[in-house]
This record gives structure tokens, C-alpha cells and sequence, in this order.
């Protein structure tokens, strides 16, 4: 409160508005403030401490919701003064404009900016040094192009004698290594391991050492460069694994931070070519094998580090599993943590599972998988109702082919091994939830090793009738490309699947009377199960063998009449379409077309757009129902 008065104070010149105003008045005071700041700033003679003043003014006015833009070109033109500070003989000064300069968000100033930064990297105190590397870091995550031409005259700070400034430019090379350039980079190898060897070899100041651990943070960030220098290069993978092991010596020696350096190097030696950790793997001594440490972890009473000796075992590559590490104590810890209180180290302990699954133990994983996936909770209704009311996109898909899917691996034939960790496919900018994360485990695991066509039916139709609010229109296109493509399970025949789906399809259509239910308000999945079995019906109705393709048509129209939900009928109007395409010669049953034609006049266009925006319904309107109904009956006339 103190602060806010200050800068209200600051804002009015010291004075502040009478308690008894109202809301006009403070609003009219507001203004007057803002326009008699408008001209102090316009001010040609004014100095720069009164200007650094009226920017603070600015400051509050913009925190208090007021329009400052008139400002802004002013606060650019004292931002132009960092070039004299950058310049200064006093290296506070300096410092200070670095720290500016990180902070700025206008990209258009950085060019003008950069040859002042590069010659603070040879500033003689190290303070100004670090902080150069730290805004060049920040330029370069803003505009790679503009800081790659000057990478090699910024690897000499990687040589610099204090450790600050070493620390500073290994925080800059991990971003131009994850970004852009990491095959570019592979003269930093011989560099990289000397720093690693320094910091192991305890040359660098106590005061960078952690509970016994010397530099763990330092040690962590050269281990992240190393990883991604080392991918598919046997050769760099070589000349770093000594250092990395001197590193692992030490740290098994330690506690707290030296746990993290130990969990860093597995998942280093992990990300190497993988001939390094299959060599590795098969010493049975720990000072040789890296990977024998994990049991000590694994197997802790200590939650904390039980959590983290099975983040361990997740990143060690599934063809380094063999019986030289493994231990049936390891094993029963496993099996122990799946059924741990600590939330944590449960789910930790569920993508382990998910990472051993073979076609052996498939049956038990998915089992748990799936048990897991509906004892997970939701997300919140409030987050699930915004999705929904907001724009709509969940509602807005192509109800024609879906895209080809992407290719995929085969599974490695080595015991526990077999899978790489799947990267749930989302919109952009979303993280998926732990719920959503699980459910893509187990569609690819089905896929992969389902035992039979009935059983994936069962799974798939119970998943999409059950799920909940994760299992959403991109789940439903992830199961059709299953069909279309068929799966990669060997036990799987294709069309027997598709015929399998359309029976299975019209069983629970009678069952459930013709109705779905498409509620937005309970986290029903309902829209999603009506997508894929209607779908499957339009694309797949003439395979079945107990059906006539005009059986099914007329079941689609039962659905038109009974579903009265405008996402409902668009999905029934695309499958009777598809459907109509596949009928000739014998044509569309005229009781069909009669449904539809009797919709068409019970529905008007004018029926509404006005409505439809007024209950906020992200649904398709009444025209794009009309246009799927005019469709169907022009190619249903073709067809007869």
C-alpha cells in the first residue's frame, strides 16, 4: 500500500484525490493528471531526471489501466541513452544498462544495440562480462539470424578465468545448441569436457559448491550441451564418456545436489549414440556401469528418492535393459510404487510400465493403463466449459477423410524394451493433461499390441463412451486412422475390423434407442462417440455381412429423427451422404430421403442465426445442416 501511494503520489505530483469524490470525479482528476503529464514530457528543454521521473509517471498510469501510449515514443528515446551507459567508465553504470537491455521487449532496438554488447565481453571487471552474455542470450532467443554470425568470437568467454562469466556463456550455448546449431557446434566437445574435468576436479571456488558438491548447476548445464552434441555421433559420444564417468564418480560420493548430477549423467549417456550405453551396460561394476547405481535409489525407503531412481530407470534406452542391472529387488519396487500413496511417484512409476510394454506383458500394462486412466480426475469444469463456449474449434472438424497418420517405428525385439515414450499430438501451445497423456498410452499401446479385433472394439468403444471431457474429436480422428490404415498389431485383420466395427456399431445404436446425448455441462464424451460411430457406418456400412447398406441408411435416419442436438445431425447427415455414394445400383430407400426431405421443411434457414448466437451454441449452424441435406438428397437422386 505504501509503495501504490508513492507512485499515486509520483503520478499526481503529490497530490491525490478527495475521498469524498465519486467515480466521475476520480475519473476527471485521472485525466487531468495524464494531460498535464503529456505536456511535462513534450517539454523540448526538459532534463533527463525530470523525464526518468515522468517515465515512473507513465509507469503507474499504465498499471492503472490508462491510456500512455502518447509516451511511448518519448521512453524510446531515453531507452537510446543505454548506448552512453554501455560506454561509461564506471562499470555500475554499465552493468545497469545490460540489465536494461535483457528486459527489453522492442526487437527493433536490439540491432542498434549488439557491437556495444560485444565489446562489454572484454569489459576488465567480470560482473559486466556475465551480464553482456546474459542480454546476448536473450537477443539471440528473440532473433537467432543476428547473433549466429558472432558465435565464434563468443566462445572465447567459454575460456574465461571466472567461473561467473563460464557459467553465463555455458547458459547461452545450451540455447544455440537446443535451437539451431547443434551440428555446428562439435568444437565445443574438447571444450566442454575441460570445463567438466575442472569442475570435477574441484579447481573452481568453494563458494560455488553445494551441500560437498562442487558446481552442481555448472556440471548440469555442460552435461545438457554434451547430450545434444552426442546424439548419433559415436565419435563425440567417445571423447566425452571419460569425463562424463569422472563426473559420475564423484557424484555417487555425495548427497542432495550430487543426486541431480547423478540423474543428469544418466539421461546424458542415455541421449549418446547408443553403442555408449550398451557398452556400459555390461560391467557389473558400479565404478564401470553407471546404470547399477538406480537400484540404490529405486528401491529407498524415501519417497523423494524412490521418485527419483524410477525418473532413472525412464530414461535409460529400452535396448540398455538387461539382467546385468536388473535385479527382481528392482522389479518389486516397481510393482511397489505403482501401488505408492505419493500421487508423484505412482504416475512416475505408470510410464515406466508403459516404457517396458512388449507383446508378452501387453495384456497386464494396458489393463493398468486403463485402470489408471479412469481413477485419474478430470481437469475443472469451469476450465472444460471454456473450451467449449469459447470458439468452438473442438466442434469445427472435417467430418470427411481424415489426414494420413504418421509413420511410426517398429517395436525393438529385446526383452522389456519396445517403446519410446509418445508424444501426446495437441494443438499448439497446449501441455497435455496427465489424463490426456495416459489415454494417448494406451490407444498407441492397443494399437500396437491388441489381441484380437473384439478386444480393441471393446476397449476403444469403452474409452469413448467413458472417458470423459480428454476424449475429444482429435481422440476420435487418432481411432479412424486405425481403420483407414488398419493397425499395427499383427493379430489385427483389417477389414474383419472394419465389419467387427459396423456390427458392434449398429448393437449399441439398438441399444441405446438411436439416442446420444450430447451434454456439455456433466464432461460426457457422448459428441466424440457419436463422431466415430457414425463415421464408421458412413464409411464402412457396405462391409457389413448381417446388414444391407440400406438397413444401415435407414438406422442413420432413425438417428436424424430421434437426435435432435445440430452436431448430432451433422455427423448423421455426413454418413448418410457417404453412405448414398456406395448405394448404387439399387439407390437410397425413398423412406430415407422422405426423412430427410420432412427435416428440410421442419427446419427452415430462418430458423436462425440470431438463436444460435444467443445460447453461445459453438455448433454448426442451420445453414451448414441444410447444405449437408440439400447434398445428400442431390446424390441420392443420382443414385437411384
Amino acid at each position: 500500500m505504501d509503495f501504490s501511494r508513492k507512485l499515486l503520489s509520483t503520478l499526481t505530483g503529490g497530490q491525490t484525490p478527495a475521498a469524498e469524490r465519486g467515480a466521475e470525479d476520480a475519473k476527471a482528476f485521472s485525466d487531468e493528471s495524464l494531460s498535464a503529464l503529456r505536456l511535462s514530457i513534450s517539454n523540448p528543454n526538459i532534463s533527463t531526471s525530470a523525464m526518468k521521473e515522468n517515465m515512473l509517471r507513465l509507469i503507474y498510469g499504465e498499471m492503472m489501466g490508462q491510456d500512455v501510449q502518447f509516451g511511448v515514443i518519448y521512453a524510446l528515446k531515453l531507452a537510446q541513452s543505454g548506448q552512453t551507459d554501455l560506454t561509461s567508465s564506471n562499470f555500475h553504470y554499465v552493468v545497469v544498462a545490460l540489465v536494461t537491455l535483457c528486459n527489453m521487449t522492442l526487437k527493433d532496438v536490439v540491432p542498434s544495440m549488439v557491437g556495444h554488447v560485444l565489446s562489454a565481453l572484454s569489459h576488465t571487471h567480470e560482473s559486466v562480462r556475465k551480464r553482456a552474455l546474459i542480454a546476448l542470450k536473450n537477443f539471440y532467443m528473440r532473433d537467432a539470424d543476428l547473433i549466429a554470425p558472432y558465435l565464434d568470437q563468443i566462445k572465447k568467454s567459454l575460456y574465461d578465468s571466472e567461473p561467473s562469466v563460464m557459467s553465463a556463456a555455458l547458459g547461452l550455448f545450451a540455447v544455440v545448441v537446443h535451437q539451431h546449431h547443434a551440428s555446428q557446434m562439435k568444437d565445443l566437445v574438447p571444450v566442454l569436457v575441460k570445463i567438466l574435468q575442472q569442475v570435477v576436479d574441484g579447481r573452481l571456488p568453494k563458494g560455488y559448491s553445494y551441500h560437498g558438491t562442487a558446481a552442481p548447476w555448472i556440471q548440469i548445464r555442460c552435461l545438457q550441451i554434451m547430450a545434444q552434441l552426442g546424439q548419433q555421433d559415436l565419435s563425440a559420444s567417445r571423447s566425452m564418456t571419460p569425463a562424463i564417468m569422472g563426473a559420475f564418480h564423484k557424484a555417487r560420493q555425495g548427497v542432495d545436489a550430487a543426486f541431480a548430477v547423478l540423474f543428469e549423467i544418466i539421461r546424458t549417456l542415455n541421449t549418446f549414440h547408443p553403442a555408449i550405453i550398451l557398452e556400459l551396460c555390461q560391467f557389473v561394476d558400479v565404478a564401470q556401469n553407471p546404470l547399477l547405481i538406480i537400484p540404490k535409489f529405486a528401491t529407498s525407503s524415501n519417497q523423494n528418492l524412490k521418485y527419483l531412481g524410477i525418473s532413472m530407470l525412464c530414461q535409460v534406452q529400452p535396448s540398455a535393459w538387461s539382467d546385468t542391472w536388473w535385479s527382481q529387488d528392482l522389479l518389486a519396487a516397481v510393482v511397489q510404487a505403482l501401488e505408492s500413496r505419493d500421487a508423484t511417484v505412482q504416475r512416475r512409476a505408470l510410464d515406466l510400465l508403459y516404457r517396458m510394454l512388449t507383446a508378452d506383458n501387453s495384456e497386464n500394462i494396458i489393463d493398468r493403463l486403463v485402470y489408471a486412466f479412469f481413477q485419474e480426475q478430470d481437469v475443472s469444469a469451469d476450465h472444460y466449459r471454456y473450451l467449449q463456449e469459447g470458439d468452438g474449434q473442438e466442434h469445427s472438424l472435417p467430418l470427411d477423410r481424415i489426414s494420413s497418420p504418421s509413420s511410426s517405428s517398429t517395436s525393438s525385439p529385446l526383452s522389456l524394451s519396445g517403446t519410446t515414450t509418445t508424444t501426446t499430438t495437441t494443438t499448439e501451445g497446449h501441455v497435455p493433461t496427465r489424463k490426456e497423456k495416459i489415454l494417448g498410452q494406451i490407444l498407441d499401446a492397443a494399437e500396437r499390441f491388441g489381441r484380437s479385433e473384439e478386444w480393441y472394439l471393446d476397449l476403444i468403444f469403452d474409452l469413448l463412451e467413458r472417458g470423459g471431457r480428454v476424449v475429444t474429436m482429435q481422440t476420435a480422428e487418432k481411432v479412424m486412422r486405425v481403420f483407414e490404415r488398419g493397425a499395427r498389431s499383427t493379430a489385427f485383420n483389417t477389414t474383419h475390423l472394419r465389419v467387427l466395427a459396423v456390427q458392434k456399431t449398429m448393437h449399441l445404436l439398438a441399444q441405446r434407442e438411436y439416442l446420444f446425448s450430447c451434454s456439455r455441462d456433466t464432461g460426457s464424451s457422448q459428441p466424440t462417440l457419436a463422431y466415430v460411430t457414425l463415421w464408421l457406418l458412413g464409411e464402412y456400412g457396405d462391409d457389413a455381412d448381417d446388414w444391407k447398406l440400406s438397413t444401415v441408411m435407414e438406422t442413420l435416419a432413425r438417428c436424424l429423427l430421434i437426435n435432435h442436438d445440430p452436431l448430432i445431425q451433422t455427423f448423421i447427415l455426413s454418413a448418410l451422404t457417404k453412405a448414398a455414394l456406395r448405394s448404387a445400383p439399387n439407390g437410397v430407400p425413398k423412406n430415407v430421403t422422405g426423412v430427410v426431405r420432412a427435416y428440410l421443411l421442419d427446419h427452415p434457414v430462418s430458423c436462425t442465426l440470431s438463436a444460435r448466437v444467443q445460447s453461445r451454441q459453438p455448433y454448426p449452424s442451420s445453414v451448414d445442416i441444410q447444405l449437408r441435406a440439400h447434398e445428400f438428397l442431390m446424390i441420392a437422386e443420382l443414385a437411384s
